[in-house]
Formats: structure tokens, sequence, C-alpha cells
């Protein structure tokens, strides 16, 4: 069984941020997960926002506007695509077990 979970709702108040505090709190998310033996992670951001880089210094592949990654190969040995609607960047992090 795959066993994955949605990064939602880790936000850090304006006047607190560029502390590391997001950081802090998305790496512990990991950790959690990745002991619970998780094998994927993955969320979304609206892309005006562009978070991309931040995502990415963070260990996640960022993908661009309508780029999907298959989770199903892994899960039932056909294709499923996996990605975010219309306005939102997808980003994902498989566990170092999956790769």
């Amino acid at each position: 069984m795959l066993k994955y979970a949605k990064i939602k709702a880790v936000v850090v108040r304006e006047d607190a941020r560029g502390r590391g505090i997001g950081a802090t709190l998305l790496k512990r998310c990991v950790q959690v997960y990745w002991q619970l033996d998780y094998v994927l992670l993955f969320g979304g951001f609206k892309t005006p926002r562009a978070l991309g880089p931040y995502y990415t210094r963070q260990g996640f592949t960022v993908l661009q506007t309508g780029q999907t990654i298959d989770v199903g190969t892994l899960l039932a040995g056909a294709p499923i695509q996996l990605g975010s609607g219309p306005g939102e960047t997808f980003f994902y992090r498989w566990s170092d077990r999956v790769m």
C-alpha cells in the first residue's frame, strides 16, 4: 500500500516570517510522516504566491503548472497522475525508501 499525505495549512504569520519558523514546521512534518512509513508527501499553493523556491529549498520538487506525477505505477501497476488544479502549483517529495 502506498501511504501518502498532503501538506496543508503550514502558515507563518506575516510579521514572523524570515526567521526559519516555517522551515522548522515543515521539516518536523516531514520527519513525522517518514516515521509513520509514508512514502510520498505533496501539496500545492496558489501560483501567484511564487513559493516554488521556498519548497525547493525544503527538499521538495516543484512542478510547472499543468504537470503531474505518476503515483499509480507504484500503487497499482498502472499510471495514475497526481497534480494541482488551475491556478495552483504542485510540489512533492518521495521518501528515500521509494527511490
